[in-house]
Formats: structure tokens, sequence, C-alpha cells
């Protein structure tokens, strides 16, 4: 995983990645600033700094869109997310909304071994605790 990602960008990308492909719904840079609740030239901001690291495209007035890289990155950032928040739920007993506070802290700083490792200890969930489907796609955790 990139660790050239802030916590405030790699919401950005999960938030872009379900909206677009879990969701069905495609997402301007008004949408995210309503979403996180910061100003739209705060978003715009956000989502310049994704397009100098090449995981999003932005069009002048118009939609937000992931790249490859920026759509692999983000499908890898939800595995850590919802496998951390998975753990948080069973293991620590936190409510939903504190696992995925405490998942958003921490799905970007972990390397891909180590979600990897948490994910064959959780018995590679199929969903999360908002019951969205964990994407195992290059996690490791395959056949171990």
């Amino acid at each position: 995983m990139s660790r050239n990602l802030s916590k405030v960008e790699s919401c950005y990308l999960k938030r872009i990645y379900t909206s677009v492909f879990e969701d069905g719904r495609q997402i301007t840079s008004g949408d995210l600033a309503r979403i996180f609740n910061v100003r739209t030239s705060s978003a715009i901001d956000v989502l310049k700094k994704l397009e100098r690291k090449r995981y999003v495209k932005k069009e002048r007035y118009g939609y937000v869109t992931l790249t490859r890289v920026g759509y692999n990155v983000a499908v890898e950032l939800l595995h850590a997310h919802r496998v951390f928040e998975v753990f948080f739920v069973k293991n620590l007993g936190m409510s939903f909304s504190e696992a995925c506070r405490a998942a958003d802290d921490v799905d970007h700083i972990f390397d891909r071994e180590v979600v990897a490792r948490l994910c064959v200890y959780l018995k590679k969930p199929e969903r999360c605790c908002h019951d969205r489907i964990i994407i195992h796609k290059g996690c490791g955790a395959k056949g171990r």
C-alpha cells in the first residue's frame, strides 16, 4: 500500500470508490465537501493532491473518477478498513461507529502483510459490520 496517503486522502479514495462502485452514483467535489462537512475549496484541494499522485481524475465542474492505480489503492484501503472494523467489533467490543472511526485512523498505515495476517486470524470475513462486502483481492490471505 502506498504510504504517501494522509488519513483524509484515504477517506476520500474510499468514499469515491464506495459511491461509484458499490452505490452506483457518480460523485463530485461538492458531494465530497458535503459528506466530509468541509468547504468545496477544501475538497478540491484534497482532490488536487490525489490527482498529482495519479489516483483520481477530476473534470472541471464534473465528476471525480478513480484511475486504475487509484481503484487498486481504494480496494486495498477498503479491505484493510473493513478487516479492522470486524476486528474492533468482534474482539474489542466496539460499536459500529467507534470501529469505523478507529479503522479510518489505521487503515492507511498498516502494510498489506499485517492486514493479511489479521484477515487470516479473523478467518477471512466476508462482510464488515456495516454489511458491506470485503474484497480479498490481493490481500494475501488466500490459502493460508
